[in-house]
């Protein structure tokens, strides 16, 4: 059976009646990924929070200049974290971006319309294959510039992992690795320990900031920290109430209840190694594959179903053919045999009659021997 320009509806229809059989060639048997597929995406909060903001940093940075401030100082290094922070947020968002565009025009190859069934499985491989190439290859690019850094133990432009001498006269410097906590930036680049404030006159500890650490290199020490503080409204006013200047900024804590695939005291290593994303959401319409495959015309093969009359039609001439089958059989078969039987009795007649002469013969021959 043919089936001229089917519909959808009607293909679908087909396809779950005759599953086996039904072949659509597609008028267009390539198209993009786009035609049917659509991926939107949502980054954790703190993308799109105020702490990776422009106005955020320059704050931060103002505080540079109107405070003495110990290089190890939260109020310092904090301006180095979230400008690092902002550029993961960045990085993350253009790299996607990319890769997206990158997946959008790969070909979708179809010589026959496939069913939903099949084709939305598809697809969804398709989908989960992007995320993890795309997360794959961002890794990868990150662990081979910390591997490089870390193994190469270069100098950061922050002097957070050696300190720089100059010897007096001689024009000669010499460096000396710095330590936090038990740790040495000369034997690990990823030493760590709690970010704080410090009062400059005496080095008091005013504050540490939880979650928070600075170490060997900044990327290290954030990707190590986590941002349950900046969860904590009372924890942020805490914090900017050890900064000398007000913050002209409405500072508001990251939102504990929305629903998230990570947690308030995740590290930010976890958040960017699922790229900070919370979630991928693919959106896979049939109804545009189809329209674009455009089937030209469907053909399909089923079992008759016999009625009664079929059936005695059928016999009548099963019949018909065998009788006459039988007619031009037959005669031949019976002139043979009749043949065959003739043959037998003149070859009986004629052993006969020579067993009679062979038996005269020899009676003739011994009556004249007698006589």
């Amino acid at each position: 059976m043919n089936i001229k320009a089917p519909t959808n509806t009607q293909y679908l229809e087909l396809y779950s009646k005759y599953p086996q059989t039904l072949v659509c060639p597609c008028k267009q048997i390539s198209m993009n990924y786009d035609t049917f597929i659509s991926i939107e995406y949502t980054f954790h909060q703190v993308c799109t929070s105020v702490f990776i903001s422009q106005g955020w940093i320059d704050f931060l940075t103002e505080e540079y200049y109107v405070n003495d401030l110990y290089i190890d100082d939260y109020r310092l290094t904090s301006i180095f974290t979230f400008q690092t922070l902002s550029t993961f947020c960045g990085l993350v968002k253009q790299t996607i971006s990319n890769r997206l565009s990158q997946f959008n025009s790969n070909q979708y190859v179809s010589a026959f319309a496939i069913p939903s069934e099949i084709f939305d499985p598809q697809v969804q491989t398709l989908v989960d294959q992007f995320k993890l190439s795309t997360t794959n290859d961002f890794l990868l690019s990150l662990a081979t510039i910390r591997d490089t850094t870390q193994s190469n133990a270069l100098f950061s432009a922050q002097i957070t992992n050696y300190e720089m001498y100059l010897l007096g006269g001689r024009g000669y410097a010499y460096t000396y690795p710095m330590s936090y906590g038990d740790c040495s930036c000369s034997l690990s680049a990823t030493c760590i320990e709690q970010s704080s404030m410090f009062r400059y006159s005496n080095g008091r500890v005013l504050y540490s900031v939880p979650g928070m650490y600075t170490g060997c290199y900044i990327v290290e020490s954030l990707l190590q920290s986590n941002l349950k503080c900046f969860y904590n409204q009372t924890c942020i006013n805490k914090v900017l109430s050890y900064y000398a200047t007000p913050s002209s900024m409405n500072i508001t804590a990251l939102d504990n209840s929305l629903p998230s695939n990570f947690f308030p005291n995740s590290t930010l290593e976890e958040v960017i190694n699922e790229m900070m994303v919370e979630q991928f959401i693919p959106s896979v319409i049939y109804n545009s594959y189809y329209n674009a495959c455009q089937p030209t015309e469907c053909t399909y093969t089923y079992p008759a179903k016999n009625s009664i009359i079929y059936i005695v039609t059928t016999l009548i001439g099963l019949l018909g053919g065998l009788i006459t089958v039988l007619k031009l059989i037959i005669p031949p078969v019976v002139m043979f045999i009749r043949k065959k039987q003739e043959r037998s009795q003149l070859d009986i007649g004629k052993r006969y009659n020579n067993f009679l002469r062979l038996l005269y013969a020899s009676l003739d021959a011994n009556t004249s021997y007698f006589f």
